[in-house]
């Protein structure tokens, strides 16, 4: 991997990019999937899903604690062996294509609809894919400062909620707890896959300068994560009510309407803007992860030519997802699939680093 500048992110740069792996497109329709079950308490259901990053981060601090220098791909191979590991660590890779491209889609769809419906849509496709094209082409340290500069450009976007309090209702989350445990467990499961994205963790960890603060960091991430949803999920039910989050296809972006600036005719251009930012963000992360994962598995093709080679295969890949309904429809097929996979994957992989405990590459790395 190298020991110089550019294969080196900061703690700082480490927690940004954990953030904007977790929070992509799903952002804007996550409170259309929990009121479906939880109803009024959809926000409560975000709070509870924020049990899978943490166990993943768990996971995640102790292969890190034990093999540093080594991500998940170097320890499924010493687990399961040269052929079985390669072939669950390309499902696990892939991974990041199917979010990539499913983000690049969703990003595409929403554009379409609200900033240039004057474009194809293999045109936005394939000019939305430029950009983190060329971040995963330069590196991780590039990536890392780019989330960073990114994460300070888009914060005030947390804040655009605080106008539709002022025309909400108090009556549309309430009674709280009135959907009944259950529904807002089950709703849970959908928060969960929201926060798909935190399994970067695994492959960036090698990467950081200092590994001090990677639990602080990395807990950190999810639950601002978390916080970020729920604020978002209670603040639409309680502008536009459980009935009527249904009847938008991204709920969220209606919140941009209520922002009245006098010099300014709609303030939902400004939103877009600024939320279009997160999703170049959100691409770049899985775009590099695709290609620095598919660079492990051979030494005749670099990240910077796989890069390359995988803008045609992302751009054809992107335009087969369809418009919003056939794309939420086969998401909610194959995600929940996934999240299992690397559940099981993420978890028998420590077990067997556990069970292993003492072995000579555990002590290479820790004496």
């Amino acid at each position: 991997m190298g020991n110089n500048k550019e294969n080196t992110i900061t703690i700082t740069q480490f927690a940004v990019i954990l953030l904007g792996s977790m929070i992509g497109i799903g952002i804007l329709v996550l409170p259309n999937d929990v009121v479906k079950v939880a109803k009024q308490d959809g926000w409560i259901a975000c709070i509870i899903g924020m049990l899978y990053p943490l166990y993943m981060i768990t996971m995640a601090m102790y292969m890190c604690k034990k093999f540093p220098k080594d991500n998940i791909l170097t320890l499924s191979k010493r687990c399961f062996g040269k052929i079985i590991g390669g072939i669950f660590n390309f499902i696990f890779v892939m991974f990041f294509l199917f979010l990539l491209t499913e983000v690049a889609a969703g990003t595409c769809n929403v554009f379409l609809i609200y900033v240039v419906n004057f474009l194809s849509r293999k045109k936005i496709i394939a000019i939305i894919l430029l950009a983190p094209a060329f971040i995963a082409y330069k590196g991780i340290n590039t990536l890392g400062k780019v989330g960073e500069i990114i994460f300070c450009c888009t914060f005030p976007i947390l804040f655009i909620p605080i106008a539709a309090l002022k025309q909400g209702s108090f009556l549309n989350v309430m009674p709280v707890f009135g959907s009944g445990i259950i529904n807002i467990i089950k709703s849970s499961k959908e928060t969960a896959f929201s926060y798909s994205g935190i399994e970067v963790i695994f492959l960036i960890y090698p990467f950081l300068e200092n590994r001090e603060k990677i639990k602080r960091y990395s807990i950190g991430a999810a639950v601002l994560t978390s916080i970020i949803y729920t604020w978002i999920t209670f603040v639409t039910i309680f502008y536009l009510g459980i009935e009527t989050i249904p009847k938008f296809l991204w709920s969220v972006v209606t919140l941009s309407e209520s922002v009245i600036i006098p010099v300014i005719n709609s303030f939902r251009y400004i939103f877009m803007m600024l939320w279009s930012l997160i999703m170049f963000r959100t691409m770049s992360n899985f775009y590099f992860m695709l290609v620095y994962g598919l660079s492990q598995f051979t030494k005749h093709i670099s990240r910077k030519q796989f890069a390359l080679l995988m803008y045609p295969i992302a751009f054809y890949l992107s335009i087969k997802y369809g418009n919003p309904t056939i794309r939420r429809s086969f998401l909610s097929k194959t995600v929940p699939l996934y999240v299992l996979f690397n559940l099981i994957y993420v978890s028998v992989v420590a077990l067997l680093l556990f069970i292993k405990k003492g072995d000579k590459h555990e002590k290479k790395v820790t004496h």
